[in-house]
């Protein structure tokens, strides 16, 4: 449903197209996903076994939210709406037009090439980290290009209004005001951007293939920032699968991007901060929450150093936090500690949600359970660096026993095992924005002084600034994991039919009979049961196979275990790999 986000509002001239034969109204600068939730469709595609899906990830990691459009298959989350179009669920059996007939309304190229582009540093990700890199770096004089798979800057944190809102930048709040302020002043310094473009490939001598609807690009930088992010980590369990269920990320893009709310029934079940942001932006909304579920056990006297700790790093942002709370607590929205999510119910839509209290041992208490009718899940229990760009350009990479993933290996200056990458943000390791963003600036300095030769005054005081800042906010980090300290979800509450590959519909009973018969490798489960080889390529069911080897075998996976990454990291259609791109310019220099 459609509500209000303050300083933003709606173009009053909608936009219309045609969904499966139904005239949807959108505004301008909304996405298909967030029109036709607005509209009461939130089934989107089927799977291979005919289940519906919907919405999961909102950032384009998932296609679940596939659709075909002017018959192309897009991302029902990243596409911005058009006039005119007609857009119909995916499904298994779709077939894409033939490669002799362009999509609709476009003329075909007859020899449409890659260009080549050269910048002194590439930076992929508009993000808190990636526009501190692009201003610092292009303020150091350097030729700066950016590219992001979305329409605006910001990222996942600032989570911009798309460009047919108007807004009230006076009203706004710090969040979005912040955000509008760094991408300004990024392209003050000079920043090129590139926004609907997706990284797809890796290649040797650092050279990187990017895909627009207009051209495919082979980039050459001198030097590398990236700063993709990360995406939440899912909890399998029954139903999880089932349209309403879907990231907390997801309903947040959902509400500050487009001001959609994705139901009037919503349960948040998770463990971190986020949650109980998203559940006071809810509220602030109008929908109803009926409970956040909190995997870490209730503040106790055990919690005070940590709180003291983070008080004292940040007092703004440990009172933001306070005044989530105290925001719920007014609304009476129940905050359940130590509760996790069991199963989600419902034919085809998430209809009723059921979770229970967890024992220290992270057992089940039994007759826990507790039950609602809802309309909307979301889940966010922690969050998995996006390493597959890194991995595949060989820098290196530890297995993080705790966090249950790989985390890239880099010093404060976020450079890599190879000296011309950087990787700052989350990308590299959960840390927040405020991590994020000083990171940026040290990325963009180590870069500049190895393009410059050394750093003027003024960048070397820069420097020391962005130091401190990454000490300090690294210091309320650290308090804030005391805080919400919990075991990370596993697949133990998943039944032996719960979906763990959800692009390949592999279930829990299937992957662990292949890992008994002696296949202890994630290549091999690949092999033998299909699971990884989806359209998310893995990102989302590799680190649970992971977890599960682990468990299974009583050893850490090394690096070489986990899923390797291919190029292209993402589906792309067969000519945009080419260059043969309908109605692209001709490009000379052909690679």
């Amino acid at each position: 449903m459609r509500v209000s986000v303050p300083g933003v509002s709606r173009h009053p001239t909608p936009v219309t197209f045609d969904y499966e034969g139904q005239a949807v109204d959108a505004a301008p600068g909304e996405t298909v996903a967030a029109a036709l939730l607005n509209a009461g469709q939130g089934v989107f595609r089927e799977d291979n076994k005919g289940h519906r899906r919907g919405l999961f990830c909102g950032m384009g990691v998932c296609w679940d939210c596939g659709v075909l459009v002017d018959g192309v298959p897009r991302r029902a989350c990243m596409e911005p709406v058009s006039a005119g179009a007609h857009v119909k669920r995916l499904t298994a059996r779709t077939q894409a037009p033939p490669v002799s007939q362009p999509p609709t309304g476009t003329a075909p190229s007859s020899s449409a090439l890659w260009a080549v582009r050269s910048p002194d540093i590439l930076v992929v990700g508009a993000g808190p980290a990636g526009l501190s890199a692009a201003r610092d770096a292009a303020a150091a004089g350097l030729d700066v290009l950016v590219v992001d798979e979305r329409a605006k800057a910001g990222g996942q944190y600032f989570k911009q209004p798309g460009d047919g809102f108007d807004v009230r930048e006076d009203v706004l709040d710090a969040q979005f005001r912040e955000g509008r302020g760094l991408a300004r002043d990024a392209a003050r310094a000079g920043t090129e951007f590139l926004f609907g473009a997706t990284l797809w490939g890796a290649f040797t001598d650092l050279e990187l293939g990017v895909a627009t609807d207009r051209e495919t690009l082979l980039i050459r930088p001198k030097r590398l920032i990236l700063s993709p992010g990360a995406y939440e980590r899912p909890l399998p369990v029954p139903g999880w699968t089932l349209p309403g269920v879907m990231t907390t990320g997801a309903v947040q893009t959902l509400l500050r991007a487009y001001q959609t709310a994705p139901g009037r029934r919503v349960l948040i079940a998770g463990n971190g901060p986020l949650n109980l942001q998203v559940a006071r932006e809810l509220t602030d909304a109008g929908v109803k929450v009926v409970a956040v579920a909190e995997l870490t056990a209730r503040p106790g006297l055990a919690a005070a150093s940590a709180l003291l700790g983070m008080a004292g790093s940040s007092p703004s942002l440990a009172l933001q936090g306070a005044g989530h709370l105290a925001r719920l607590a007014m609304r009476r929205v129940p905050v359940l500690y130590r509760h996790v999510l069991l199963s989600v119910d419902g034919n085809d839509h998430a209809r009723r949600v059921t979770i229970g209290r967890i024992a220290p041992d992270g057992s089940l208490v039994p007759g826990s359970e507790k039950s609602w009718d809802i309309d909307t899940v979301a889940m966010g229990y922690g969050f998995l660096p996006q390493s597959e760009l890194a991995r595949a350009l060989g820098c290196r990479h530890s297995y993080d026993p705790k966090r249950r993933c790989l985390v890239v290996d880099r010093d404060d200056n976020g450079r890599t095992s190879d000296e011309r990458i950087f990787i700052c943000g989350d990308a590299g390791g959960l840390g927040g924005a405020r991590i994020a963003a000083a990171q940026g600036s040290l990325s963009a300095l180590a870069a500049a002084e190895d393009l410059k030769g050394g750093l003027t005054p003024g960048e070397t005081k820069h420097r020391r600034t962005a130091l401190r800042s990454l000490a300090r906010h690294r210091r309320f980090q650290t308090g804030l994991w005391r805080f919400y300290d919990a075991p990370v979800p596993d697949v133990g509450l998943a039944t032996a039919d719960t979906l763990i590959c959800r692009c390949e519909c592999v279930d829990r009973a299937a992957i662990e009979t292949t890992m008994a018969e002696g296949n202890c490798s994630l290549a091999a489960v690949k092999r033998a049961t299909r699971a990884g080889m989806g359209r998310c390529q893995g990102r989302y069911c590799g680190p649970a196979m992971a977890a599960m080897l682990q468990d299974m075998y009583g050893r850490e996976p090394a690096e070489e275990a986990f899923f390797a990454p291919r190029t292209p990291f993402k589906p792309m259609p067969i000519g945009k790999l080419a260059g043969d791109i309908p109605g692209a310019p001709h490009r000379r220099g052909a690679v």
